[in-house]
């Protein structure tokens, strides 16, 4: 059979001219413009999600809507007004007349999916859009339109009737799109519950829109819209041929094999390793950190995933991930990491070793057959060299599972140690109860210990990667100093946590701290300013109670989240801003930096709308701050020498100390990874912060004030709504004229 282009050309042309000159064409798509931009912007401010997730999600939902009203007349309008034999009568074959009608229907959807674009271009003032994730959500979304559209084309090539068409269209569509979620899986053997997860167009449609391109999911769109459009074109041709012609017959063969075929390549997709992380942030690359660990393995480590078969159809997506990761690992390892997977369902000698060495039996809540079921399954690793065995107990989502991952390997892997030393005795904070989840992680990398003053004006221990000096309030004792200088003098690494002031925050006042140890940094070049810094522009939202019990929340400005200067340093490695409260501002004496050989980096520093008070100022959250004299004020320091000279300190200076704390490194996770940075910087080791980070990357928006927000919301809804409206109008217009331009000159 022919496949002419121009056939197809034609036919689409033909579409578009019934589509673009139909008033209710505009109307379908403003309506869907208009509602589907209004929900999202209900929300985005909210949220402050620099991103189109919300919108995203949306769509799916809008598009069972949509495109079944623009596909109900593609072929059931040919056939009830009876124009589609005069089509086929000319010298254009069936599979033209399909592909040229699910072009234009195409087409029509992607000018809807257009106006994503003003959107993303108006949030990315505001905010740090990923443009590689949009790039993703686009693509995803035209994707998912074409699966549908040509999904509508074959029911409209079913029956002769537009609302019949319509109603078929969208239930068809609809279980396309819940056919993985627990609704219709609930209850079924989990065979069939991961197969029809496997065949749901929403789960590809997610993945895709994450930002990661996976060939399964490519093929899945591909596929589907090639089989709907090639069963619309077998019953054109059997319209036309009849069952006993038997190019009819090979058509129908041919096609029947190639929707087999289509299926087992969709199963077997599963295993295909090939994908392209769009994300800017590479969220779904293995990071250096994790390469650098592998390459240094001296011995093979064994990864062994535990995974029950029983597990419910929507964790089958992140069964997936997890084994793509994993075998990303073997690959980077080169022969230095084996793969093991073990079913515990199937034996309960595996499910006993799996609780031995940790890994969790979960219960999971099913919808069965108009009841709650309870499954248990196993979804955990363990990791191993040796004797040395370490344990995930239980993979719960993919945001956290390369730093687990990486930092056990890290962990079991490690022979020789080095040690962070925090010293103690002068009413520092402790890691055994101030920085508990702070030495949780270091202990994944280093040995922590605590030093009682008696001990360390002794010597501090051999294999000290870093001294740590949290916050003390008590006088450092000058044989104590001696000891500190001369290791930073012999080329050391330290972590200066300075509170120079001590705060009550029951009354909101601040003294003081004579014993702060501010005054032994001055010999290095650092100033810990006696003061308490705020950011007008920049801060956190806290909550205060008054004395009557109520609750407030307030953007309290003496919270400053304070920003990266160079987020690819690697003592932020990506982490763009961290929450300080109550902290003093730093400076340098330049000429004492430079007597000592070192360079200061400003590593985080407050706005252009920061500042600062004097220490027995008034912290209040509801007062007033003079705009007048704000500035962009220094708040972490690092200092080091040159490459070449190395027995030059390393030291990173910050004006408090409890922004490590356990109470902010919940709240704040981003204080605690800075920390994990910098102590692994100090002590000349890869971070496994640098890991976490790519999680934790700032994409929330930032308005300077409500007008913004509405700017931002209407110019969308506006562009909405004038563009097609005006175009629809201009070009119904132009044609009334011609139409009565042509009558006049008859006359």
């Amino acid at each position: 059979m022919m496949f002419n282009g121009k056939n197809i050309f034609s036919v689409f042309k033909k579409e578009l001219r019934n589509y673009f000159n139909n008033p209710a064409a505009y109307i379908v798509l403003v309506v869907f413009l208009l509602l589907w931009q209004f929900l999202f912007f209900r929300n985005v401010f909210i949220t402050e999600d620099a991103s189109l997730r919300g919108m995203i999600g949306m769509l799916p939902w809008l598009f069972l809507f949509l495109i079944p009203a623009i596909t109900m007349a593609s072929i059931a309008q040919e056939k009830s007004e009876g124009t589609l034999e005069f089509l086929l009568s000319h010298p254009l074959n069936d599979l033209e007349l399909v592909a040229g009608k699910f072009l234009a229907a195409l087409f029509f959807v992607f000018v809807g999916l257009f106006f994503l674009l003003p959107v993303a271009i108006s949030l990315s003032f505001y905010g740090n859009f990923d443009w590689g994730v949009f790039v993703g959500q686009f693509l995803g979304s035209v994707l998912f339109a074409s699966l549908l559209i040509s999904l509508g084309i074959f029911v409209s090539s079913l029956l002769a009737n537009q609302i019949s068409s319509l109603i078929v269209s969208a239930v068809l569509s609809f279980l396309l799109v819940i056919f993985g979620s627990e609704t219709i899986t609930g209850g079924l053997p989990s065979v069939i519950g991961n197969a029809l997860e496997d065949f749901s167009g929403l789960s590809h449609f997610s993945s895709i829109a994450s930002g990661l391109l996976v060939f399964r999911d490519l093929w899945y769109f591909a596929s589907g819209s090639v089989i709907f459009l090639g069963l619309a074109y077998l019953f054109l041709l059997k319209r036309r041929m009849g069952k006993n012609r038997s190019f009819y017959r090979k058509t129908q063969l041919g096609l029947g094999i190639g929707i087999a075929l289509a299926m087992i390549v969709n199963l077997l997709a599963n295993y295909a390793p090939a994908r392209i992380d769009l994300t800017a942030d590479h969220l779904y690359t293995l990071s250096p950190a994790t390469d650098q660990i592998l390459k240094n393995l001296t011995e093979p480590v064994v990864f062994t995933l535990y995974v029950s078969d029983k597990l419910p159809p929507q964790t089958q997506g992140l069964v997936r991930e997890v084994k793509g990761i994993l075998r990303d690992y073997k690959t980077r390892g080169k022969g230095k990491v084996e793969l093991e997977i073990k079913n515990p369902s199937k034996s309960e000698e595996i499910a006993k070793e799996a609780l031995a060495v940790g890994v969790q039996e979960m219960r999971f809540n099913v919808m069965g057959q108009e009841e709650l079921q309870v499954v248990s399954g196993f979804l955990g690793m363990k990791i191993s060299q040796g004797e040395n065995k370490e344990a995930i107990p239980f993979v719960q989502d993919l945001s956290d599972f390369e730093y687990q991952l990486t930092s056990l390997t890290k962990k079991a892997t490690t022979k020789d140690k080095k040690k962070i030393v925090f010293l103690t005795g002068h009413k520092e904070k402790s890691i055994k109860t101030d920085y508990t989840l702070l030495e949780k992680e270091l202990s994944k990398q280093f040995v922590t210990e605590e030093f009682m003053s008696q001990e360390i004006t002794k010597s501090l221990p051999e294999n000290t990667a870093a001294l740590v000096v949290a916050g003390p309030s008590e006088e450092v004792k000058e044989g104590e100093r001696k000891v500190i200088a001369d290791y930073l003098n012999n080329g050391g690494s330290a972590f200066f946590l300075i509170d120079a002031h001590t705060l009550s925050p029951q009354g909101l006042t601040a003294t003081e701290n004579q014993n702060s140890f501010a005054d032994f940094l001055e010999n290095y070049g650092v100033i810990v300013n006696k003061d308490i810094l705020f950011d007008t522009r920049s801060n956190e939202t806290v909550r205060f109670t008054s004395s009557d019990g109520m609750s407030f929340f307030f953007p309290y400005p003496f919270w400053p989240r304070v920003n990266a200067l160079d987020p690819t340093s690697r003592l932020t490695a990506k982490i763009e801003s961290i929450v300080l409260p109550w902290a003093s501002s730093l400076s340098v004496d330049e000429e004492k930096l430079a007597a000592a050989g070192l360079f200061a980096e400003k590593v985080f520093a407050t706005t252009k709308s920061g500042g600062s008070k004097p220490i027995d100022a008034s912290l209040a959250p509801d007062q007033k701050i003079d705009p007048a004299g704000l500035e962009e004020k220094t708040v972490v320091l690092a200092l080091s020498g040159s490459e070449e000279n190395s027995k030059k300190p390393r030291i990173i200076v910050v004006g408090n100390s409890d922004f490590m704390t356990d109470g902010m490194a919940q709240n704040f996770q981003e204080n605690l990874f800075f920390a994990v940075n910098g102590i692994s910087w100090l002590g000349q080791e890869e971070s496994l912060g640098e890991i976490k980070s790519k999680q934790m990357i700032d994409h929330r928006l930032v308005f300077q004030n409500r007008t913004q927000m509405k700017v931002v919301k209407y110019f969308n809804l506006g562009l909405a709504a004038i563009l097609p409206l005006g175009y629809g109008v201009l070009r119904i217009w132009r044609r009334r004229g011609l139409r009565k331009f042509s009558y006049g000159t008859r006359l």
